[in-house]
């Protein structure tokens, strides 16, 4: 059985509510005496437990300040009536408490802040506001690390945050390209939506730095695999990419398994080992063990490191690489996966 987790949520303030159109709203939140729990995190998230159903509504959100700025904030489109969006755009104010669970994400690997780097984002609309807490994190590391963000809208006016993109965009180490579908944009390659196709054309189009380069993608679950293959097919390294939606489905939160007994059945035989999953992920234990668990990503995006839950509960934290149906047949991948029960029991794929 595969399901999620959130940790633990800590009560928090609303400092302020910012109107950036007649749908959207920037809240800055004030986590007083819980502020050791909410940590920056480049392109994290935050899920609020909002207090207009009962039980409390569970709707994440992408969190948009810099490592910088003292307060986490998160800024929230309205998507229709009725909803979680619409009780924060036309219910939360200042001085409002309420229940969320701190920051999480993997969107960014840690072992990025080691060397210079070029990140060349694709963003879809809403797909923006993760990207901008990263782009103000990669500035703020090295000072030589470079962006280019290509970011999709439909037209000129629904460009969220536009008048912090051109804050961004007059850095010297940061470049904006905005990519309408309205066709209102004087170059034709900066017209129409952001898909595979249009992600090779535009990456075609930006010159190399001397520096690796690191793709990240942002936006609706169509652009985000559309673009994802047509980048991996290009021949680029998996270890290289990273994806993020612009929502985060609602979870619970779920014990972790202090100890897990894991049996496996691998192509070379069966194994068994113990290990502590609040100290490491599955793919490591395996790999220390010498259990061959081929990888190529470490974060959801290549899907080498395949197996299926026979018996026992894991939490994921993403299975982008994986279909629909192989998430219901119960196929997790290793470095996404921590234990919620005291043993499991796995099999790799037989091609493996």
């Amino acid at each position: 059985m595969v399901t999620s987790t959130m940790g633990t949520p800590t009560s928090i303030t609303v400092k302020r509510v910012e109107r950036l159109t007649p749908t959207s709203v920037r809240v800055t939140l004030d986590p007083g005496a819980h502020a050791e729990s909410w940590t920056f995190v480049p392109g994290g998230f935050l899920t609020f437990c909002l207090p207009c159903a009962e039980p409390a509504l569970m709707r994440s959100y992408s969190l948009v300040q810099g490592p910088e700025d003292a307060l986490p904030q998160v800024v929230v489109k309205e998507v229709r009536p009725g909803g979680g969006s619409a009780f924060i755009n036309r219910r939360f104010h200042e001085g409002m408490q309420l229940m969320a669970y701190p920051p999480q994400g993997r969107m960014f690997p840690e072992a990025w802040n080691a060397t210079d780097a070029q990140y060349v984002m694709f963003a879809a609309g809403m797909g923006i506001t993760p990207l901008l807490s990263v782009i103000k994190h990669v500035l703020h590391t090295r000072q030589t690390n470079s962006v280019v963000l290509f970011c999709g809208n439909r037209s000129a006016r629904d460009i969220l945050l536009l008048e912090e993109l051109e804050t961004l965009n007059a850095h010297p180490q940061v470049t904006v390209v905005h990519v309408l579908s309205d066709g209102s944009m004087d170059e034709a390659l900066h017209n129409g939506r952001i898909d595979g196709k249009k992600a090779l054309e535009l990456l075609a189009t930006v010159p190399a730095t001397g520096t690796p380069r690191r793709m990240l993608i942002s936006g609706p679950e169509g652009m985000r695999q559309s673009v994802l293959m047509a980048l991996l097919d290009s021949g680029i390294d998996p270890a290289d990419v990273r994806l993020e939606d612009f929502t985060h489905p609602p979870h619970l939160d779920e014990p972790i398994s202090e100890s897990c007994e894991v049996h496996v059945d691998t192509p070379s035989g069966p194994r068994k080992f113990a290990f502590d999953p609040r100290r490491e992920d599955l793919l490591d234990a395996m790999d220390d063990r010498g259990i061959d668990a081929p990888s190529s990503c470490r974060g959801g995006v290549c899907g080498n490191c395949q197996v299926k839950v026979l018996e026992g509960e894991v939490v994921v934290a993403n299975n982008y690489a994986l279909t629909a149906e192989e998430r219901r047949q119960g196929w997790v991948l290793c470095c996404q996966a921590k234990p919620l029960t005291s043993s499991l029991r796995l099999r790799f794929k037989e091609a493996r």
